[in-house]
């Protein structure tokens, strides 16, 4: 048993693991498209203090006010705008060990581990996205519901209430994250069953309706801004029919139903292994907490996997109970070690396979990234030739008597995340779509429309083609300025 007075070195040494691999360089890899549509929001929230959810798209509100803090407090840059999922994603290393009590000391610490060297949770702590967010308060969730179970059993008619509270807020900042929280209640719900220990029926009224309230609270006044906006109120419900028929129909991601199952193997073996280890144990031992682990684990992955919509980074949600449920197996398996011969060799062992768990979450993250084949983790990201495109029309716009007030005319329907690398020019207008009479300084189109804008634009323009993401190659004009010397060379090898 480890001594309470240097128990605080495990949660620490988990953090900064997990800190390690996701906050530096946070700028390293550009926007990603899905962050270019958060871009919309965030910048309307910032520049005009205003957010109205749409029920169709883009997700909750909690990102967003989140998210806004270190743009507010750090400027608008990439670091500052991934900087909240990278918070969270490595706090939950340590938040596991609160559960130790449930997962024994070597478990916590071994799940903590898992999650900390995810090369999964990793890549996607480093993007600002809504999943991070939603799978950490989805522990939070756990911890503070697990507590409240454990007060409930021995505490008064309002014990537990704290932890009431907090399983609320956690509660409500996943309805207020993502319209899939429902999704994860019932795979909670599923686990809770199959555990055959219904412990929740002990909570106190009290504690019940004050994590239902604190739930319900959150959830209304994020979606409702404060309460300032009575129609948010209908917001979640508003959003299931859409994002249930894009559940079905896939909407051009549609995968497999093995997908995650791939994933998982290709890029979390060393979970995975541990994971199933854990729930062969779990079932034979009828330990009512493995069995809770194993049936949220399933029906989460079973869930995610039967829709035909499937996106990389979905997989974070199996991933969290997978992880608990591998150190529930190395508890288990460390208590069956003959002492003290074999512990040691199996801590180097067990050490070595983290080092090559994070060998290869640092290569994804750091070096990798925009490897198309180089995992299924890099999915549709974005080419570094966005920065070039960016830096071409800052250039430009240096030596333009307009300056930042340059006109520019997107008329391509792919163009995320190039609102984020344009946004401080004041005179933007996008078109999606190619239109008669083009007169910006700065036209963008797509590259297969390149030509038929050229017509049109005359020969006034210089043409140089970027790619956007794999698939997507853009075509920038810049019309020739009367008195300019060329201030670089663009990546054609012309310059305007």
């Amino acid at each position: 048993m480890m001594p309470r007075r240097r128990a605080w070195l495990v949660p620490l040494g988990l953090f900064l693991a997990a800190a390690v691999v996701r906050l530096p360089d946070l700028g390293a890899r550009p926007l990603h498209h899905d962050e270019g549509s958060n871009v919309i929001f965030l910048l309307r929230l910032l520049r005009e203090g205003t957010y109205g959810y749409d029920p169709t798209n883009y997700h909750g509100p909690l990102y967003y006010y989140l998210t806004a803090v270190p743009l507010l407090l750090g400027g608008l840059s990439a670091p500052m705008l991934r900087l909240v999922t990278a918070l969270l994603g490595s706090a939950m290393a340590p938040l596991v060990w609160a559960l130790r009590d449930r997962l024994g000391n070597v478990g916590a610490a071994a799940a903590g581990a898992l999650i900390a060297v995810s090369p999964s949770l990793v890549y996607y702590a480093r993007d600002s996205i809504h999943e991070t967010i939603l799978v950490f308060f989805t522990l939070l969730l756990v911890v503070a519901l697990l507590a409240l179970e454990r007060a409930a059993a021995r505490a008064a008619a309002t014990g537990g209430i704290g932890w009431a509270i907090l399983a609320g807020a956690a509660a409500g900042c996943m309805i207020a994250t993502k319209e899939t929280a429902w999704l994860t209640f019932a795979a909670l719900g599923a686990g809770w069953l199959l555990a055959g220990r219904p412990r929740a029926a002990r909570v106190r009224s009290v504690a019940a309706a004050a994590a239902c309230g604190t739930a319900l609270l959150i959830a209304a006044a994020l979606y409702t801004s404060c309460f300032t906006d009575a129609s948010g109120l209908a917001g979640p419900w508003r959003a299931l029919a859409p994002w249930a028929r894009r559940a079905f129909e896939a909407e051009g991601h549609g995968k497999p139903w093995w997908y995650f199952a791939m994933l998982l193997g290709r890029e979390e073996p060393l979970l995975a292994l541990a994971a199933i280890g854990g729930g062969l144990l779990a079932w034979r031992r009828r330990s009512p907490f493995g069995r809770f682990l194993l049936g949220w684990a399933v029906t989460t992955l079973v869930t995610y996997s039967a829709f035909r919509y499937k996106t990389p980074w979905l997989v974070l949600n199996p991933i969290l109970p997978l992880a608990l449920l591998g150190g529930w197996a190395w508890e288990t398996a460390a208590g069956a070690l003959p002492a003290p011969r074999w512990r040691r060799p199996a801590m180097f062992a067990a050490a070595g396979l983290l080092g090559v768990t994070l060998t290869r979450a640092v290569t994804l993250s750091f070096v990798l990234h925009e490897e198309d084949g180089a995992s299924p983790l890099i999915y549709v990201q974005t080419r570094r030739d966005v920065l070039l495109l960016s830096g071409r029309i800052d250039g430009y716009a240096r030596r333009h008597p307009d300056g930042r007030r340059v006109r520019i005319e997107i008329l391509s329907p792919d163009y995320l995340p190039l609102n984020w690398y344009l946004r401080d020019y004041e005179n933007v207008a996008y078109y999606a779509t190619l239109i008669d009479a083009p007169r910006g300084d700065v036209v963008i189109a797509r590259a297969e429309d390149a030509d038929r804008l050229s017509s049109r634009l005359g020969r006034a323009y210089r043409r140089e083609i970027y790619d956007l993401r794999p698939g997507v190659r853009l075509a920038l004009f810049l019309k020739t300025l009367a008195s300019s010397r060329p201030s670089g060379i663009a990546k054609d090898g012309a310059s305007p």
